[in-house]
């Protein structure tokens, strides 16, 4: 008990002290968590909300589809088929092109009655109930053309008003909604109630068809009950076809198949972010750490509690970033996953898959980026930490005879990143990171903007591209305020541990704007061919993930390259123009 106790209040004496530290470490590994438990949980987020949805529209297990005039017939053998425990009555229903705000639409519309079905029953959010002369709206389908209750829709001739706006989880919602071959609605239509009656008068020349929604004994077996009980030959001489709700479900979470994979490798990107963050933050604290071994061992602490010690600082901050990563991405999760808001958004918990893929990539960052200095602190002689010597300066010939022509800030920045290649390799990660993120967002916004040009985006389509552009955009947006935080700090830590050297630079004729370069050279050739290999990288992830891309142009990709690129110069200045404020003799003489 007494060794948990001196844990914690270290711990707690460390977080106190330093609390901008500890923010800065629940930034780096939350934003990893919080998108790797969005790209786990968008999937899930689908499922609770189609069963939320079908549990309260009493949604059907299997609809059968039938060409038949009349469905009298196929309705009784339905009926009385074993296993079926409910049945609708049948609903007319045909394909038609149907007009919203002067732009045309594909469409499914049914007749319904205005009292409620057994199996089926549309849940209106907006408005009332089908009436005579009066349309309701499937939601997703009305949120893509911006139809709201009062407005109009056209079907055939005649516009009928908007009456209300409903969900469903009888068909896949719009702008998917995928019906099996044959006559009838048919693929990426919206979805529209009239009564049956208006229905009838509004054919035209369409092949009506009729659906027979079906609850079974057995839910779970859909397939199973169609493809023992609901044979071949007992569907009759009409054309029959069925889907199942899982064929719906499925369908409904292919909505979100492109959006997945963008918050999965854009979770794993943040990650390396987070490592870069957390890495820097342990080269910063490791003069500390190693004195604080160095005690630990004079008053008889063994190697194991060292380490423990030293690794309980970052365990309650790694803990508290990972609850907040998973309960950020499980709050977001069903907004973002809810395909055109056509299902009811509902938070469910984390799966344990979720949460426990989470707390590895939480324990994953912190232990690649805190390890290494730890172990080194442990192996540190007692006498060595306590004294903490000057180390000498490693001596390279080569390198010297190479830089010995080069510019002042040329030479000075070269030796620092040669002094320090491990800072090199923490500029370089970071940058391939957004490197990587910003020119997938190319590719994806070039072939949107290639399809939209050559016809082949409709609205449908346009709906998805929006939805897997916001999630992109945020990605970017979170891994860019990460790598901007990462990047200053690096430099700061750079400029604060080199000081010394630097301040002696100044003594022999450099100026501060000299050394600032020199700071901003060290960073920028890091990042040059860290630049190189992520501009590529980002648009072949992106076509490893959609064959049918667009490759960005040369001219978009060289001014990403180069923002990039004055983007880390910006952020090194500005903490090494800080750090040559302070006059070289005072810092000489603090040394």
């Amino acid at each position: 008990m007494g060794r948990l106790l001196l844990l914690w209040r270290l711990a707690a004496r460390d977080l106190r002290r330093r609390p901008g530290e500890a923010a800065l470490f629940l930034v780096a590994v939350t934003a990893a968590t919080a998108a790797l438990t969005l790209g786990l949980a968008v999937g899930n987020a689908v499922t609770t909300g189609f069963e939320q949805t079908r549990e309260a529209t009493a949604g059907p297990d299997i609809t059968a589809i039938t060409t038949a005039a009349d469905p009298a017939d196929l309705a009784h053998r339905l009926a009385t088929a074993p296993g079926v425990a409910g049945q609708s009555d049948p609903v007319f229903a045909f394909d038609a092109t149907v007009g919203l705000h002067g732009r045309d639409a594909h469409a499914s519309v049914e007749g319904r009655e205005t009292t409620a079905s057994t199996v089926d029953r549309p849940l209106v959010t907006d408005g009332s109930w089908v009436r005579p002369g009066g349309a309701v709206v499937e939601r997703g389908f009305a949120e893509v053309f911006g139809v709201h209750v009062g407005d109009s829709v056209t079907i055939g001739k005649r516009d009928y008003p908007v009456a209300g706006i409903a969900i469903s989880a009888a068909t896949p919602v719009y702008p998917w909604s995928d019906w099996a071959q044959g006559p009838g609605p048919s693929d990426r239509g919206g979805r529209i109630w009239l009564t049956t009656a208006d229905a009838r008068a509004a054919v035209g020349d369409a092949t009506p068809v009729h659906l027979i929604h079906l609850k079974l004994s057995d839910p779970d077996a859909p397939a199973h009950w169609r493809d023992t009980v609901f044979a071949k030959d007992n569907r009759g001489g009409d054309w029959v076809n069925t889907h199942t709700w899982q064929t719906v479900l499925e369908t409904d979470r292919n909505m979100i198949k492109d959006t997945q994979p963008t918050l999965v490798v854009g979770g794993w990107l943040l990650a390396a972010a987070a490592i870069v963050t957390l890495a820097a933050l342990a080269a910063v604290r490791a003069s500390r750490d190693n004195r604080r071994a160095g005690l630990l061992k004079a008053v008889g602490a063994g190697p194991r509690t060292v380490a423990a010690v030293l690794l309980a600082q970052y365990l309650l901050p790694t803990a508290v970033a990972t609850a907040l990563g998973l309960t950020a991405g499980t709050l977001a999760a069903p907004g973002l996953a809810n395909p055109s808001a056509g299902l009811l958004v509902t938070t469910g918990p984390p799966t344990t898959g979720t949460v426990v893929a989470v707390v590895l990539l939480a324990a994953l960052v912190v232990l690649a980026a805190t390890l290494g200095p730890v172990l080194r602190a442990t192996r540190t002689s007692t006498v060595h930490a306590l004294a903490e010597p000057v180390h000498p300066v490693t001596r390279r010939p080569r390198l010297t005879a190479m830089t010995a022509y080069l510019p002042t800030s040329l030479l000075v920045g070269v030796r620092l990143l040669a002094r320090r290649p491990g800072r090199a390799a923490l500029t370089a990660i970071g940058t391939a990171a957004i490197s990587v993120t910003v020119s997938a967002m190319l590719a994806f916004r070039t072939s949107v903007a290639h399809d939209t040009g050559t016809g082949l985006t409709d609205p449908a389509m346009a709906a998805v591209n929006s939805r897997i552009g916001q999630v992109a955009l945020g990605v970017t947006v979170a891994l860019a305020a990460l790598s901007a935080l990462n990047t200053v700090f690096v430099s700061w830590s750079t400029a604060v541990q080199g000081r010394r050297a630097l301040a002696v630079t100044r003594t022999l004729g450099a100026t501060p704007g000299q050394v600032v370069t020199a700071l901003c050279t060290a960073q920028l050739l890091a990042a040059v061919p860290a630049v190189l290999a992520g501009i590529p990288g980002g648009i072949g992830l992106y076509a490893f993930f959609n064959p049918k891309f667009a490759t960005p142009p040369a001219s978009w990709q060289l001014v990403a390259a180069l923002g990039v690129l004055l983007a880390v110069g910006v952020l090194t200045a500005l903490p090494a123009w800080a750090c040559t404020r302070r006059p070289a003799g005072r810092v000489l003489g603090a040394a």
